[in-house]
Order: C-alpha cells, then sequence, then structure tokens
C-alpha cells in the first residue's frame, strides 16, 4: 500500500515539474520598445540597409510596429499592426497592398507578409534571455538575412 502511495505521490510531483518546466520554455517574450540593428552582428546576402530601427508597442496578442530602414541618409517607414493569432490582416506596406499575419511557435514570432505582385516575406523573431538582444531571420525568395537588433534604453 506504501509502495502504491509513494508512486502515486511520485508520479504527481514529476507531472508537475514537466508541466512547469514546459510552461518556462514556451514563455513567449514582449517586444515593448525600441530596437536597433548592430550592423557588425547583421549579415545580409545581397546587401542590406545602413540601419534599422523597430519599434514595438506589444500588449496581449496586439502587436504595433513602426519599423525604419535607412539607405544613403533616406529613411523609410511602415507602420503596421498585427495580432499574434496568425490572422491575415490587409497592411499598407510602402504603398503595396499586402496581406500581413503573426503568430507564435513556441518562444519565437513568425510574421509573414504576402504582397501584391512581390511575393512572400518572413521574419522568424527571437529574444535573448537577458531581453536585450532580438534577433531575426528574414527570408525573401532569394535571400536569407540575419539581423540582430539590440533594445534601447528607455529616456
Amino acid at each position: 500500500m506504501k509502495s502504491r502511495i509513494s508512486a502515486t505521490i511520485f508520479t504527481a510531483l514529476a507531472f508537475c515539474l514537466l508541466t512547469v518546466f514546459a510552461s518556462a520554455q514556451t514563455k513567449q517574450p514582449n517586444l515593448t520598445g525600441t530596437w536597433k540593428m548592430n550592423a557588425e552582428k547583421s549579415k545580409f546576402e545581397q546587401g542590406g540597409p545602413s540601419a534599422i530601427t523597430i519599434k514595438f508597442d506589444h500588449k496581449d496578442s496586439s502587436l504595433s510596429e513602426t519599423l525604419t530602414l535607412t539607405n544613403d541618409n533616406n529613411d523609410r517607414s511602415v507602420d503596421l499592426k498585427y495580432t499574434t493569432d496568425g490572422k491575415e490582416t490587409p497592411q499598407d506596406v510602402m504603398g503595396r497592398n499586402a496581406q500581413t499575419s503573426a503568430k507564435w511557435e513556441g518562444d519565437a514570432l513568425m510574421i509573414n507578409w504576402k504582397a501584391d505582385g512581390d511575393g512572400d516575406f518572413s521574419r522568424k523573431i527571437t529574444v535573448s534571455a537577458d531581453g536585450k538582444t532580438m534577433t531575426m531571420i528574414v527570408k525573401q525568395s532569394t535571400s536569407t538575412d540575419t539581423v540582430v537588433l539590440e533594445k534601447q534604453d528607455a529616456k
């Protein structure tokens, strides 16, 4: 009888520990803040912008983004809104109609754009454990780039 009770307690304890461990592994980071590209750590297959700044406002499943790309002292910005449930949202992306979606895959956020006549574009976003470094794997039809961004201190 004692061994049956001990086995039941052990099984329950093991289940609780596995549940806690699994939930800790899939905790999704809050992306809110201003992130700036570290050009030295970023890699572009076909050349990239001289600077990237992203401002995220992340509340629950709502995500707003202002993406600014700088080339030759010329800035281009786009404001986007997503829900992180994978639902497609129509957007105006730099003068082009696009369908965008965002969804969590574990602790990575996948953002997809389908622009009229321009093919597909995706970003896999992960954040370091300390919350200070964001890595984006950016896939287009002709290249895959790695963009490393650092969180800026709030002023």
